[in-house]
């Protein structure tokens, strides 16, 4: 696919109009789907100024609003829970902040620090004060986008999951639920433990607002919890740690959104296995396990339990 990926020149480009030309720089993380999601939509680079610029490959750039992506990444940077942004161009898909560097102490986040409690705490910490920035313009609507997928596979002629009929079903039975109730706050709409970056003195910052747009906080609680663990009665605790106590109502509703997220996810990676240039990242592997999670999740008799739970009829 021509021109689907970014270029040496594009790189140049967007480093020029930062502001980096003449500073030396190294390549930034590689893209990898499994076993942790890394650098899927983007190049980067690291400067030896201490600056971190990522450019959006334009096969992806469709599947973005990249001006609430860099509005809420300013917004992180402000609030002190995110790296500071330098300069960001949507137009270029580009994006210049401070680098959280190894040498400086910061290194990404995996699954098994999040059952650590002060980290799971602190990545809290941060998601609620995301959550307290400045309203954005856009609204992302995860089922919006589940079934402009779903119209995506059909249009390019790509086979869907065979029983995606069923469980678009049954997240639709908690559609009603989770559309009602909450008021809107600005999301990063992703629980990817490696967008996190970990640093000293127990400090988190939350890293990549590529799916940003106003949506229900506990979206993003959800999303993150389901990354801790697979077992409902640890992630009990972080919940408590972002609404300051455990509700079952509350954590209910976050759940039924870490599904929703498990299915778009499942067939946003499927369908970038058809579609990517990059045909080497594991995007199959990835989206099969999301689609695992989701079939477990919507199997368990405690799915339609917590429907009724955040306030719908099963």
């Amino acid at each position: 696919m021509t021109g689907a990926l970014v270029s040496s020149e594009m790189m140049a480009r967007a480093a020029a109009a930062a502001g980096l030309s003449d500073e030396a720089d190294r390549p930034g993380p590689a893209p990898l789907a499994s076993p942790s999601y890394l650098a899927l939509e983007s190049a980067s680079i690291l400067t030896d100024g201490g600056v971190f610029l990522k450019v959006m490959h334009p096969e992806m750039r469709q599947d973005f609003d990249l001006g609430a992506a860099m509005a809420l990444a300013r917004q992180a940077g402000e609030a002190g829970i995110g790296p500071r942004v330098l300069w960001a161009d949507p137009a270029q898909g580009a994006i210049a902040m401070e680098a959280l560097t190894e040498a400086g102490g910061w290194r990404r986040a995996m699954q098994v620090d999040l059952q650590e409690a002060p980290v799971l705490g602190a990545a809290m910490s941060a998601l609620k004060a995301l959550h307290a920035t400045p309203a954005l313009s856009s609204r992302f609507d995860p089922f919006a986008q589940i079934d402009g997928l779903i119209a995506d596979y059909s249009r390019l002629g790509a086979p869907l999951p065979e029983d995606t009929g069923w469980l678009r079903r049954l997240i639709g039975a908690a559609e009603p639920v989770l559309r009602t109730g909450a008021d809107l706050a600005p999301c990063r709409n992703d629980g990817a433990a490696s967008n996190l970056m970990l640093g000293p003195g127990g400090a988190v910052r939350l890293v990549d607002y590529d799916r940003a747009g106003m949506n229900d906080p506990l979206y993003d609680v959800g999303a993150l919890l389901a990354e801790t663990t697979d077992f409902e009665r640890e992630m009990q605790a972080g919940f408590a740690a972002y609404a300051g106590a455990f509700d079952e109502v509350a954590f209910a509703r976050a759940r039924l959104w870490s599904f929703v997220d498990d299915m778009l996810h499942a067939l946003w990676s499927r369908l970038k296995a058809r579609t990517s240039a990059r045909g080497g990242v594991e995007w199959l592997k990835y989206g099969e396990w999301r689609l695992m999670r989701l079939r477990m999740a919507l199997n368990h008799p405690q799915y339609e339990q917590k429907i009724r739970l955040a306030g719908g009829a099963a």
